[in-house]
């Protein structure tokens, strides 16, 4: 049913306009009214939801992720969602996967806040979390899926089960590279017997082994697809004429290769508000496995 909408040579954002149901549309809505909601709570209320690591809760894991208390932080994760999770939602569609996407967008929402919440724990340290960017990343890592999917089944460009992988190393690297950037720009300190001793270098040297095994793996990569760069070529061509489909793939494409420069700062300190890269680069990872297992299965 959902093909169909895409099979009568109709332009392709009608047909995606068209093919919106109003579950759909209410899954959609759903994050940004909860975020805006919450919002709009009493300070008290919101700072009682905040994940503390020193006394966590299955509640406040759950809830953190919803909390901002200023508008800038707030506006920032909503502009977010609008530029990752309807491109999601559109893919999804004019692949066939709208049950897909609806599993998916549940499963992470109730799911990603909870796991990313007590994830950080494993580094001990006082404060507290809260902010909707983790899940946001586990969103994000959704997308190298139904990118392949979309390029499978509207482009003939590689089987999904080969090209989901290598966009998400694609993305890894880029994650990666952004996250040493920070690193080397910020000290990293941590506490040990009561006083700070670095550990810059040593998390710097273990980005740098990181990314060296990202880049021989996309090279392997590279040299398999160069054994077949002539029908590679010819399918290119082919799918530059699909017209909107091709399109989309490309606005997909720079979304994916953008969000990490977005979610992944030099400088992860914005006022009073710090970057949680760990749990950004731990979300898209999270969101890809699942979802790459999930398709798989």
């Amino acid at each position: 049913m959902t093909r169909e909408l895409f099979d009568h040579g109709d332009s392709l954002w009608p047909a995606i306009v068209r093919g919106i149901t109003p579950l759909d549309a209410l899954l959609l809505a759903s994050v940004p009214l909860a975020l805006v909601g919450v919002y709009l709570l009493p300070t008290a209320t919101r700072e009682a939801l905040v994940f503390e690591y020193a006394r966590p809760s299955i509640r406040t894991a759950f809830a953190a992720p919803f909390v901002h208390f200023d508008a800038a932080h707030l506006l920032f994760n909503l502009l977010a969602y609008a530029l990752v999770v309807p491109l999601l939602y559109a893919l999804s569609l004019t692949a066939g996967r709208r049950r897909q996407f609806r599993a998916v967008f549940v499963a992470l929402l109730v799911s990603s806040p909870i796991l990313l919440s007590y994830l950080n724990l494993t580094i001990v340290r006082d404060g507290v979390t809260f902010g909707f960017s983790g899940v946001l990343m586990a969103y994000y890592g959704y997308l190298p899926l139904v990118l392949a999917e979309h390029a499978e089944s509207r482009l003939a460009l590689g089987r999904t089960r080969t090209v989901a992988p290598l966009l998400f190393f694609v993305g890894l690297t880029l994650v990666t590279i952004q996250t040493l950037r920070a690193v080397l720009a910020n000290p990293v300190t941590v506490a040990v017997d009561g006083t700070s001793a670095s550990v810059t270098w040593v998390l710097a040297a273990t980005l740098v082994e990181l990314v060296v095994l990202l880049v021989v793996v996309l090279a392997f990569y590279s040299l398999y697809v160069a054994d077949s760069r002539e029908s590679l070529r010819d399918r290119l061509r082919q799918a530059v004429t699909r017209e909107g489909h091709f399109e989309l793939a490309v606005l997909g494409a720079v979304v994916f290769v953008g969000v990490p420069f977005l979610t992944f700062p030099v400088d992860p300190i914005a006022g009073e508000r710090v970057f949680n890269l760990y749990v950004h680069f731990v979300g898209y990872a999270l969101g890809f496995i699942s979802t790459y297992v999930y398709h798989s299965l």
